[in-house]
């Protein structure tokens, strides 16, 4: 019982700490390369809180950038940007060029957005490399979009790889692949949605009797549950994430963060009340519909469309349902053998529901 409340109650620790799972350190880089012979044009959108241990911008620590700062600060912004990027084609390197710089804004946060243009010896293959910003932290990604011709391509870098290499002809299996690996490790750093799946799973080895939590039954009677409740959040989660990737449904990011979090405290306090144990489906299934919405700001900066889309947006959400399953299948064997155990229905479902419902208290806090 120990071990199992020293897990929840680390993961919920270490949650709290985290107030957007979904929109964590990512950038945005896309490139336009309308000719074989002709410059290439990139603009990087790059947040602030990634660049302000780099770059003196924030000249008054108030933790607010202004377009003064930004002004001020270009002189020293321009050499770190291109100390962070290089561009080559057809395997030799290329001139780049700062343009200019604005200020944008992404998934509630705020961003500097570079503009940049290589000039290129030779014709050939294009090349992305270097630090881009992100020290080694395997939690950073940079999302690249880019523009060949009519084609759409669309690529990840991160620090474990940060070479993104433009292939001959798109393929839709390497941009799959690619994005069933994101979508595994968007899951596996996205705590309160960890926190979600388990606050679904505590109470399924469980059945209510007269207001009291008693041991469930069989095996295959505990897994009929989970799968009906884990099937209702998936639905709901990957139509909401179809609609908004595909820009059919647009949602500020705010109001879906504050929403994902009052899912764990709901989550959470149901928990605690055998009577209403009956409410989890529909509560995994209408909170399916907001954590969609979570995941898809994960892809909100990638450019693609029509059947460049497919690939990526099918990738993505395999791979949540991947770490889903990897979660359900690590937790399960767990919680089914200590069912009859009177420490588990006393001590570590009240205990781990407090801990993950209070992580969403301290998210919902923060996001307001």
């Amino acid at each position: 019982m120990k071990r199992i409340l020293f897990v929840l109650f680390c993961l919920a620790l270490g949650a709290a700490r985290a107030a957007f799972a979904h929109s964590t350190s990512t950038s945005y880089l896309l490139l336009e390369a309308p000719a074989p012979d002709a410059p290439v044009t990139l603009r990087w959108d790059l947040a602030v809180q990634d660049i302000v241990w780099s770059v003196y911008i924030d000249q008054d620590y108030d933790g607010v950038v202004t377009w003064q700062e930004v002004t001020e600060a270009r002189r020293y912004l321009e050499p770190a940007v291109l100390r962070e990027i290089t561009l080559a084609r057809g395997g030799t390197a290329c001139t780049l060029r700062f343009r200019d710089v604005a200020l944008a804004e992404h998934t509630g946060q705020n961003f500097l957005s570079v503009s940049l243009v290589g000039e290129c010896p030779k014709e050939g293959l294009l090349a992305v490399s270097g630090s881009l910003f992100m020290s080694g932290d395997a939690s950073q990604r940079v999302l690249l979009s880019a523009t060949r011709g009519q084609e759409k391509l669309a690529g990840v870098l991160s620090a474990e790889s940060p070479t993104w290499l433009e292939p001959s002809r798109p393929s839709a299996w390497a941009s799959f692949a690619r994005f069933v690996r994101e979508g595994i490790w968007h899951v596996l750093i996205g705590y309160d949605h960890i926190a979600f799946i388990l606050l679904l799973l505590l109470p399924a080895v469980l059945r209510s009797e007269d207001g009291k939590w008693r041991s469930a039954g069989s095996l295959s009677q505990v897994a009929r549950d989970i799968v009906t409740i884990v099937t209702a959040f998936t639905i709901a989660h990957s139509t909401t994430l179809a609609l908004a990737v595909t820009g059919t449904v647009h949602l500020p990011t705010q109001p879906i963060e504050v929403a994902i979090a009052a899912s764990i405290a709901v989550a959470g306090g149901l928990n605690l009340l055998p009577k209403l144990s009956r409410l989890r489906l529909p509560l995994a299934f209408g909170f399916g519909f907001v954590h969609g919405f979570g995941f898809a700001n994960a892809l909100s900066g990638i450019d693609a469309a029509g059947t460049a889309l497919l690939p990526l947006l099918a990738g993505f959400n395999i791979g949540v349902e991947l770490a889903q399953l990897a979660i359900v299948s690590a937790v399960l064997p767990l919680i089914y053998l200590a069912r009859n155990r009177r420490w588990y229905a006393g001590g570590v479902l009240p205990l781990g529901s407090c801990a993950l419902g209070a992580a969403g208290l301290v998210w919902l806090w923060q996001r307001l």
